[in-house]
């Protein structure tokens, strides 16, 4: 009888580890931050029009304190890798939190915005976000990144992003947490792109246009590939 189980657990193993060659590989990388020029660019204006908008308002303040995180103390170099861990899977958290908050609160606050196109289409600031109660992805993003600036997430490593449907279907925006330079979180209030917050290599359909934030805007360089499946498993007979 032993024997019996200790095949068919083995048995069961051998297939899902078959059907882990049906997972996407080789997921498309990118360069998120090259050299953004305005000459043929239909979204370095846009971009710029709302930086100018941005940067001149007063800093938002919801009330919330960000807390101190712990610096370089004399520690066992042991105890040092275990605060590290710990700090780190605890921001990650509270991060998919936030992400949670915003797409509960995208579906209650989402305004469909009538522009059809970079031209016309009003990109709101976090205050006219927070004065109108509401807008469409291009101002729903918002909600996570200013909850992370205000949860002391370094402002160096959040941006938003234009992200744009492989399949030519439009535009969308979300902003990028890059606690990895070249894998960032997305985060997605409305769902487009993604409910959970997860790295961009694990987006499907959806690839990247023009990364920006208040002071600075980047052209996402690289090649887009469209990930293909795997071989499927040879299932046994």
């Amino acid at each position: 009888m032993f024997r019996l189980s200790r095949i068919f657990v083995l048995t069961v193993a051998m297939v899902l580890a078959a059907s882990c060659s049906a997972v996407l590989r080789d997921p498309p990388t990118y360069e998120f931050f090259a050299e953004a020029t305005p000459g043929g660019d239909p979204w370095y204006d846009k971009i710029d029009e709302w930086q100018r908008r941005s940067r001149a308002e007063p800093d938002i303040d919801v009330s919330l304190d960000a807390g101190k995180r712990l610096r370089g103390a004399q520690l066992d170099e042991k105890l040092v890798v275990k605060m590290a861990a710990y700090e780190t899977g605890e921001r990650r958290q509270l991060a998919s939190r936030i992400n949670d908050f915003s797409r509960k609160e995208g579906r209650w606050h989402y305004r469909h915005d009538k522009g059809s196109g970079p031209a016309d289409d009003h990109w709101p600031t976090v205050s006219d976000l927070l004065a109108t109660n509401g807008d469409d992805c291009d101002g729903l993003d918002l909600i996570a990144y200013q909850l992370l600036v205000e949860f002391g997430f370094d402002r160096t490593q959040l941006y938003r992003a234009i992200v744009r449907s492989d399949k030519g279907t439009g535009n969308h925006m979300v902003t990028l947490w890059f606690e990895e330079e070249s894998d960032p979180w997305v985060f997605d209030a409305t769902g487009a792109v993604t409910t959970k917050m997860v790295r961009f290599s694990q987006i499907f359909g959806w690839y990247p246009v023009k990364v920006f934030n208040q002071h600075d805007q980047y052209t996402v360089d690289g090649e887009y590939r469209r990930r293909v499946p795997g071989p499927k498993p040879v299932r046994g007979r």
